[in-house]
């Protein structure tokens, strides 16, 4: 196998050909994919299998758990290994564990092994995702950076972005064209087109860094010092606050609109694809259209962020409940691309894996925290859920505008 060019840690590429900005979106896309699949056809299987919900959700969200840890040290581990074999190996290990979910879940329905076998099998499935998904993101972004410069950095990042929405969409769609041939057939056809974008992304791919580098890298306090940490800080409050919303969504439909279980979902499901679908418009379009900077896409996105919340929150028609959902997705395709270009702009060359891996562990910290504390508070009040969504969202500016005292370093 002839390798892919391997470009000198000291001179990094300054053009993201076409060849391997597909190559990246699509490993991130099946990620994503990988993961929102799993939202959609696990709960139905979970019970067929006899899990009771609590178990159901342990399994879907543990993986956060194992994110807060991978995200940072695969992006560490970049800057000496390489990005793209970090990537590599990342897609690999995520292709594995949705074989093992698959036949675990395929021995499961035969009756194979009990519940509680099933239990510890499925989440030990879920640690080696963790394990490749935080290997994938990092590597990603971080080769994305190395190949763009700083005035193409927006575009770069908001291109990961509308990868990530994009395999939203397909995820769910995945689920339910492939369950027709049974219950785990979506699992192995999933790990097949996974092992095949690892081998396209090691034939494609370029390798920027690798080899130890000549100069020590500075402890994770002096990274995030300044700038970087009050960065990372905005993001986490932002996602925070938009994940609590999304985690309790299905729930405000039903109640809201007094609906049997079956029109809910079908309600639920339409607005999220609408979210997702203005999403890869903002982020995949209008943002590779203009040529603008991270601190003017947040105030135009934290803004239409929280207005799709309060129509949300407000809708008195099912169509007026789909609009927010939809402007949702466009506030969340302005402002999410411009933390993470931030993040990027915030270090110099030798540091993008690092502050990938940190921006991998905010998306992780904030899965971890904001469903649970938002279901919680659902049940004793449920527009403050909406209300402490929208502060989190504004206080999210705060410390990005404190960030910009700190000039960027050169990259």
């Amino acid at each position: 196998m002839t390798d892919a060019p391997t470009l000198p840690p000291d001179q990094p590429a300054r053009a993201l050909t076409p060849p391997v900005a597909a190559t990246l979106f699509a490993a991130i896309a099946l990620m994503v994919v990988g993961q929102s699949f799993l939202f959609t056809i696990l709960p139905p299987i979970g019970r067929q299998i006899g899990l009771a919900e609590y178990q159901i959700g342990l399994v879907m969200s543990v993986h956060g758990l194992f994110m807060l840890f991978t995200g940072p040290t695969a992006g560490a581990l970049s800057e000496t290994w390489g990005r793209r074999r970090v990537l590599v190996i990342g897609s690999a290990l995520y292709a594995v564990s949705i074989l093992m979910f698959g036949l675990v879940i395929e021995a499961a329905l035969q009756g194979l092994f009990a519940a509680v076998t099933v239990m510890v099998l499925l989440v030990a499935s879920r640690a080696v995702f963790a394990m490749g998904a935080g290997a994938v993101m990092p590597g990603a972004m971080a080769l994305a950076a190395d190949l763009s410069a700083r005035e193409n950095r927006l575009k770069a990042m908001s291109l990961l972005a509308a990868a990530t929405s994009f395999g939203s969409i397909i995820g769910p769609a995945t689920a339910a064209v492939f369950t027709g041939i049974g219950l785990a057939a979506p699992f192995y056809v999933i790990a097949a087109v996974a092992l095949a974008g690892a081998v396209l992304s090691r034939l494609v791919l370029p390798e920027t860094r690798i080899g130890r580098p000549t100069v020590a890298r500075p402890k994770w306090r002096r990274l995030l010092a300044g700038g970087p940490g009050l960065i990372a800080i905005g993001s986490l409050l932002y996602m925070c606050g938009c994940f609590g919303i999304f985690s309790i969504i299905g729930f405000h439909v039903q109640d809201k609109f007094q609906l049997a279980s079956a029109p809910a979902a079908q309600w639920m499901g339409l607005g999220l694809m609408m979210a997702a679908l203005s999403n890869v418009a903002a982020q995949g379009f209008i943002i590779r259209q203009i040529k603008t900077s991270p601190m003017r896409l947040l105030i135009v996105g934290v803004p239409i962020t929280i207005l799709a919340m309060a129509v949300v929150a407000q809708s008195s028609t099912l169509p007026m409940f789909v609009l927010g959902m939809a402007l949702n997705g466009l506030g969340q395709g302005f402002a999410n691309p411009a933390f993470a270009t931030a993040l990027s702009l915030s270090v110099g060359a030798g540091e993008q894996g690092r502050i990938a891996g940190v921006s991998a562990s905010m998306q992780a910290l904030a899965f971890l925290f904001a469903p649970v504390s938002s279901a919680a508070l659902y049940q004793t009040h449920s527009q403050a859920v909406f209300v402490v969504g929208s502060l989190l969202v504004f206080a999210a500016l705060g410390p990005f505008v404190l960030s910009r005292r700190k000039s960027p370093p050169a990259n």
